[in-house]
């Protein structure tokens, strides 16, 4: 067995193996498995055991089967062991591979009017999320048109582009529009041109939309801290400098006290309560 078939079958082994869903896919690789190992015959051809006999075609006969035999086992073990346990449990009964490759083709791999309608269903309502780029997105929708192609129903171009446009999230309204109306994109390649190249123009546009809109923010808080100091008006000063300010103010109101003449000497004479000096 090579290095890769060991790689497909130790991924199967790991989280691939067939548990009712994907049958086509688990199928093309184990075909390859059995193909890398030259032992694809088992699955393809059954061989009876021969008639003893000491003849060269008794001898011939016999090396053929003990080889067909060899590679029955081998391919029966590989493909048991890319089976769910539910499903190994169901089918392990079958002692030759073809017949129990035959048996799972026939659960798994026909497509019943339920599952194609759950794949339309899945296939018509698929969105792009936005953790997806657009080459991831384009991709999975690539293999659900890849599902419905192997269980027999084949979409036309139109009807997969119509479905891609219609997956698209509303900021690419223009990008529908534009793909919507224009009679040059004919096939998914096309559409997947487009998108790819809008996905970078996207991209490059990131960096300036984000300056722009840390300069509006920054504009819009400063405008908003002046509409707010200017709707509560001036600071207002601490209790203690209010408190002192109006002291002043109610000092420097306050009437000049009246003085009593009989108190008061005469400059001219020198007495208390003289009014000389004011007849001179």
């Amino acid at each position: 067995m090579t290095t890769s078939s060991k790689n497909i079958v130790a991924e199967l082994n790991k989280g691939l193996k067939l548990n009712g869903k994907k049958y086509e896919t688990w199928s093309l690789k184990v075909q390859y498995v059995l193909e890398e190992q030259e032992d694809l015959e088992a699955i393809n051809n059954v061989m009876n055991e021969p008639e003893e006999g000491n003849t060269a075609q008794h001898r011939h006969e016999r090396e053929a089967y003990d080889s067909w035999k060899k590679k029955n086992s081998i391919t029966r073990i590989t493909l048991l062991s890319t089976l769910d346990d539910d499903i190994l449990r169901e089918f392990k009964g079958h002692q030759r591979a073809i017949d129990l490759w035959n048996s799972l083709r026939k659960r798994f791999g026909t497509c019943s009017t339920a599952r194609l309608r759950s794949l339309m269903i899945k296939f018509d309502s698929y969105k792009k999320l936005p953790k997806y780029s657009m080459k991831t997105h384009l991709r999975q929708m690539t293999n659900m048109i890849g599902e419905l192609k192997d269980v027999g129903h084949v979409l036309t171009d139109e009807q997969q582009i119509q479905v891609v446009i219609r997956s698209l999230p509303s900021s690419w309204y223009h990008m529908k529009m534009h793909l919507t109306h224009n009679e040059r994109i004919t096939t998914l390649e096309d559409v997947r041109r487009h998108f790819e190249l809008e996905e970078e123009r996207l991209e490059a546009a990131k960096p300036i939309a984000e300056l722009h809109m840390e300069t509006t923010s920054k504009t819009k808080s400063d405008s908003n801290k002046r509409n707010w100091e200017k709707k509560r008006g001036p600071p207002q000063a601490h209790p203690a400098q209010h408190a002192k300010r109006a002291k002043t103010e109610k000092g420097n109101n306050r009437r000049p006290k009246r003085v009593k003449v009989a108190k008061v000497k005469c400059y001219n004479c020198d007495k208390k309560g003289s009014l000389c000096h004011r007849l001179l």
